[in-house]
C-alpha cells in the first residue's frame, strides 16, 4: 500500500482508533500518522499497527470498496490476520538448480550463489 492510500485509510478509521484498540495504541496511532503526513518513513509502522489490532483490522476491511465488477485484484482480498502465515513468492536461477523463498516484501532476493546470476520470481 503506498503512503497516499495508507493515509487515506488512516484518516478514515482515525475517530474510531481509541475505541476500537485503546487509548494507548491511538496514542501511538496519532505520533506515526503525524511523522507519515510530515514525509517520514512510518508508513510501514503504521500499517502493521493498524493490522496488528483484530478490532482495528476488521474496521480497515469494512471501510475497504469493492472491487469493480469482473476484477479479481488482489489488493481487495482481506487483510491477513497477524498471525496468519502468508505464501512466500519463489525465486530461480534461470539454470533452475536453485530456489530462494522471499518471504517478506521488499526482501533482497541474492545472485545464484553458483552462477552469479539474478534470480527471477516464478
Amino acid at each position: 500500500m503506498e503512503d497516499d492510500e495508507l493515509l487515506a485509510v488512516a484518516e478514515a478509521v482515525r475517530p474510531e482508533v481509541s475505541t476500537l484498540a485503546g487509548a494507548g495504541t491511538a496514542a501511538r496511532f496519532e505520533a506515526l500518522l503525524a511523522s507519515l503526513r510530515r514525509g517520514e518513513p512510518a508508513g510501514d509502522d503504521l500499517f502493521e499497527l493498524l493490522t496488528g489490532d483484530t478490532a482495528l483490522r476488521e474496521r480497515l476491511n469494512s471501510l475497504s470498496p469493492p472491487p469493480p465488477e469482473g476484477v479479481h485484484a488482489f489488493a481487495y482480498l482481506d487483510l491477513p490476520k497477524h498471525e496468519e502465515v502468508t505464501a512466500a513468492t519463489m525465486y530461480a536461477c534461470p539454470h533452475r538448480d536453485y530456489r530462494y523463498p522471499a518471504q517478506e516484501i521488499g526482501e533482497a532476493v541474492p545472485l545464484c550463489p553458483k552462477h552469479h546470476l539474478p534470480l527471477r520470481a516464478e
